[in-house]
């Protein structure tokens, strides 16, 4: 399969210096889901206390997930390559915003036309971090200790009802602590610093970090019902984008159909495609199919050096 990188899109920057956007509403109201947990361990029974460690599994995905809601205008879902909460933290510090585990505060200066380093700052809100392999390996340790049932080793192995609930309820109380800690964020971010956008021929404003682009990298759009990946050029004066699309020739008329290289992707094998031609209108299929494929001898034949 060849593919095809034509179709250059407008580029644009936007750098605004300290920060693009800001947001200090929609929060997970983490204090509820404290005082729920606190409320099952206060019953301290061997299920009271599993249940704890699920709903503290929950909230740990509900930070890491709600980091990546507020950013999710800078990546397309389908590049989320894992689902798991420290996973997905990461990808977004390689790819969205390379901040997103740091604490943040945003102080508004008083007085308009003063230099940055004489002027008075009132504080606005801070967001809390976190480290985010620390938030995978708790979350992790919850999952071992309480919510599978432990392996029997013989056919007399007993296979208890429940986890070892003092483990079980030290980590569920080390969870509980992180998430006080990070309930006493007053705002969220959406990320700073430059951005590069395009224009998608869906019509979807696309935005990545200027900083963290790599020349080669593929972008998807972020419009779910978009099937467009664009390759980020490096140009002298910033980023470019192109379509990587697929060249099928109709069927009928010969003419060169450039279609997005996803939808072939998300194929399965032996399944039927359509598509009409761009111009002359005839419905075309395609299809994966396994094929041999054979390498072409050395040219000169064999021994030729």
């Amino acid at each position: 399969m060849a593919f095809s990188f034509g179709h250059k899109a407008q580029l644009h920057h936007c750098d605004d210096r300290a920060f693009s956007q800001w947001q200090c509403c929609e929060m997970i109201n983490l204090a509820a889901i404290i005082e729920r947990i606190e409320a099952l361990l206060s019953d301290d029974t061997d299920a009271s206390v599993t249940y704890a460690a699920l709903e503290a599994r929950l909230a740990l995905e509900k930070v890491c997930y709600d980091r990546l809601r507020q950013r999710h205008d800078y990546i397309s879902h389908d590049q989320l390559k894992r689902w798991q909460p420290g996973a997905v933290v990461l990808t977004l510090m390689n790819e969205v915003d390379a901040h997103v585990g740091q604490t943040m505060t945003l102080k508004m200066g008083k007085n308009p036309g003063v230099k940055p380093e004489d002027d008075d700052y009132v504080e606005i809100g801070t967001e809390v971090g976190f480290d985010p392999k620390r938030v995978a390996k708790m979350w992790q340790a919850l999952a071992n200790l309480a919510l599978h049932v432990r392996l029997p080793e013989h056919r007399n192995d007993n296979i208890p009802a429940y986890g070892d609930k003092v483990r079980t309820r030290a980590k569920v109380e080390e969870v509980v602590a992180e998430l006080k800690r990070l309930s006493k964020g007053t705002m969220t971010f959406s990320g700073f610093g430059e951005e590069v956008h395009f224009e998608c021929s869906c019509g979807e404003k696309n935005r990545r970090r200027a900083g963290l682009l790599r020349d080669g990298q593929y972008v998807h759009c972020i419009n779910p019902n978009c099937k467009q990946t664009w390759k980020a050029v490096q140009e002298s004066d910033g980023f470019g984008f192109e379509q990587v699309t697929v060249p099928v020739d109709c069927d009928q008329c010969g003419k060169a159909n450039h279609l997005p290289w996803r939808f072939f992707l998300d194929m399965k094998h032996d399944e039927l495609g359509s598509f009409s031609c761009h111009t002359c209108k005839h419905k075309n299929f395609v299809q994966w199919r396994l094929m041999q494929a054979r390498r072409e001898p050395p040219v000169g034949g064999v021994g030729s050096g």
